[in-house]
């Protein structure tokens, strides 16, 4: 079981862990074990512990908040703008269309195929490594899945089939790409 935590935390972005009295006036050894493992894999995570538990952490900072059972509306509401905050800083997927159809028919020939869409992003002058895409055929031409996109992302798409490499311009978080 431990292991299968462990994996899940490695998976995701963030993690929320719910910390609640039980015997003894304390939490659950297993809850404690998931809130170090987040912390060890370096995730961002956020506690929600149960009025009238101790506070106090083995970690010199981490983002909690304290709920009521009495007032559990206040608790999603605060839960809900860490989230918010976390879309904005970590970015979300979005949907992009290629152009023009010679492309587009690459892609949709090859789209089964590893690496054959990437993407990367454009931050103060630096890129960061290509990221596969997701290719989805659908009528009409291809979606690619995106993700990590912030708000004023830059991004720059990689085409490889047929033994050649073609690449867009950098763009600003547009949902159409033109490769040339």
């Amino acid at each position: 079981m431990i292991d299968g935590v462990k994996k899940k935390i490695e998976s995701s972005d963030v993690a929320i862990i719910l910390l609640t009295q039980r015997d003894a006036g304390k939490t659950d050894d297993w809850v404690q074990h998931e809130r170090t493992t987040a912390h060890a894999l370096g995730k961002k995570f956020l506690a929600i512990v149960e009025k009238g538990l101790p506070q106090a952490s083995p970690f010199s900072t981490f983002e909690y908040k304290v709920f009521d059972r009495n007032d559990l509306a206040k608790t999603l509401l605060d839960v809900s703008e860490v989230i918010y905050g976390w879309k904005l800083e970590l970015g979300e997927q979005i949907e992009a269309h290629l152009e023009p159809d010679d492309i587009v028919n690459i892609v949709r020939e090859n789209y089964d195929q590893k690496g054959v869409v990437q993407y990367r992003f454009l931050k103060r002058g630096d890129y960061s490594e290509w990221n596969e895409a997701k290719v989805v055929p659908k009528p009409g031409g291809v979606s690619l899945y995106l993700n990590g996109v912030t708000k004023n992302a830059e991004l720059q798409i990689r085409i490889t089939a047929n033994r050649s490499i073609k690449e867009s311009v950098v763009i600003n978080r547009n949902l159409r790409f033109s490769v040339p």
